[in-house]
């Protein structure tokens, strides 16, 4: 605490001046003695390769690396579970093999197909220690245990674009090409990581002037500034020999234009400039640069999602939804959402009923009375009605618990016919 006298002065204007510093200086030094508050939020890290072998890794340095070597991409432990991914690029330049480990399970990305411990799964897929699902025009993997998550592109050929995200601390073990490099050059980081092949090749980078690249890189002074000469060595380096590879320029291009802001010009206009397409949409859903990941649909007209979930996506017309209830990926208005009941679809309007209860189809949703009846168990044969009206057949003919009570038990025991006793 700063206790300050001040004289008086003669003049009136002084004197409030002075008496105006020495409450500035005590409140000052009141508010000095107290402790700042700071809000940790978990810092995330994203590790990105792209085009014929461009790395961007966790420390947001990039280079360049053209093989077809199989890589160790990334490779850590985090709370004693451990995490390894590897790309193998094909003589393409494309990605044409991602292997991730994490926690002893294997998933791999091959010729479009997702295996999980060597059985092709389907989307959405959901394991203890990952989840799998589309994302946009992505798809993304994501583990609890490590906080992490792997996204890629599918293109012809193979996968143009694989972004890594951690949300946790960089771990002092991590190796690959992603990082932690303390300063360690790029040379010896792309020695330390590729994987013996006898059938494979490193080779030195070429970088060859190229107008398409000079012409791409032209519009994005303003937002690359200072990085402009550096990215330009990377096109260069990403496009030789892959001129006509669209998977390999377009991805790349692409890659760049997101580290500008939205608001920048180079999104109306990269496209045009690079002679890269849009890619296509099934049925009724349209392209945007930037959109919801989660398609608003009928089932969920209103899905939940955060800023960093807007991306390269699918959607429907503004005002729409997508029929998820049904195939063709058709857009429909909400209020002309289906409604679906033991596999049969209903329009809105369409009611169903039984002699307890009248159900009526209302945008995708039913709109139900109260069950007027008492409920029942049912069991016939090995085809079980349960007190909340779901089916499902008994799998063996064994002894079962139908019902139990605090100080009761109902059991059933099938013949070898499968009819209950």
């Amino acid at each position: 605490f700063l206790l300050l006298a001040c004289s008086k002065e003669s003049s009136d204007t002084m004197t409030s001046q002075r008496w105006m510093l020495a409450v500035w200086l005590v409140l000052s030094s009141v508010l000095g003695t107290g402790e700042s508050v700071a809000t940790t939020q978990t810092q995330k890290y994203t590790c990105r390769t792209f085009g014929s072998g461009v790395v961007q890794p966790f420390n947001d340095s990039v280079f360049y690396v053209r093989s077809n070597c199989p890589f160790t991409l990334t490779h850590f432990t985090h709370n004693r579970v451990e995490c390894d991914i590897t790309t193998r690029r094909g003589d393409n330049g494309l990605l044409v093999q991602v292997e991730i480990i994490i926690n002893k399970v294997r998933t791999v990305l091959q010729n479009g197909s997702i295996q999980v411990e060597r059985k092709s799964v389907s989307l959405p897929y959901d394991h203890t220690y990952q989840h799998i699902f589309h994302y946009g025009i992505y798809t993304k993997l994501r583990s609890p245990l490590p906080p992490l998550s792997v996204t890629w592109h599918n293109g012809p050929g193979g996968i143009d674009t694989l972004w890594v995200e951690l949300e946790q601390e960089l771990s002092t073990d991590m190796t690959g090409l992603c990082g932690k490099h303390n300063g360690t050059g790029n040379q010896k980081v792309v020695m330390e990581s590729v994987l013996a092949d006898d059938t494979c090749q490193t080779r030195d980078p070429t970088s060859v002037g190229s107008p398409e690249c000079g012409t791409f890189f032209s519009h994005t002074l303003e937002c690359l500034q200072a990085r402009v000469r550096q990215y330009l060595d990377l096109c260069e380096k990403n496009i030789y020999k892959y001129e006509m590879s669209k998977g390999v320029t377009c991805s790349f291009f692409k890659e760049i234009v997101q580290q500008c802001e939205n608001t920048s010009r180079v999104w109306d206009i990269w496209r045009s400039v690079t002679k890269c397409d849009k890619p296509d949409c099934p049925g009724d859903l349209i392209y945007v640069e930037q959109g919801p990941a989660f398609v608003p649909s009928c089932t969920n007209p209103n899905p939940r999602f955060s800023n960093q979930d807007y991306i390269s996506t699918c959607v429907c017309p503004e005002g729409k939804v997508l029929n998820d209830q049904a195939d063709g990926s058709h857009c429909v208005s909400v209020s002309s959402s289906p409604c679906v009941f033991a596999g049969k679809s209903y329009s809105t309007g369409d009611m169903r009923s039984t002699k307890c209860q009248l159900c009526i189809c209302d945008s995708g949703k039913w709109r139900c009375s109260e069950n007027i009846c008492p409920a029942r168990c049912v069991i016939e044969g090995q085809h079980v009605t349960t007190f909340d009206g779901k089916e499902y057949v008994l799998p063996g003919k064994c002894t079962y618990v139908a019902l139990q009570g605090f100080n009761w038990t109902i059991k059933i025991e099938f013949s070898v016919k499968g009819r209950p006793l």
